[in-house]
């Protein structure tokens, strides 16, 4: 099994969570949204796969490279 970080590409405050670990979700599907100076970014998932070890809850200030959670890849 193949795992990939979900990384915050800039500091910023999360907004939202919009799955629960351990849900199947698809590559490029929003996961989360970033709040930074005055406007929300979405984060998506970079491959379909199953949300695991998620690092971050709403409100969490985060940092640039910082691990928001990982995906479980399903190969085939």
């Amino acid at each position: 099994m193949i795992h990939f970080d979900v990384i915050a590409p800039f500091d910023g405050t999360v907004a939202r969570i919009l799955f629960e670990q351990g849900d199947k979700v698809e590559q490029g599907e929003a996961m989360f949204s970033l709040h930074v100076k005055g406007v929300t970014h979405e984060i998506l998932s970079p491959v379909t796969g199953y949300a695991h070890s998620l690092e971050v809850s709403p409100g969490d200030t985060v940092i640039s490279g910082m691990i928001l959670v990982r995906v479980a890849e399903i190969s085939g």
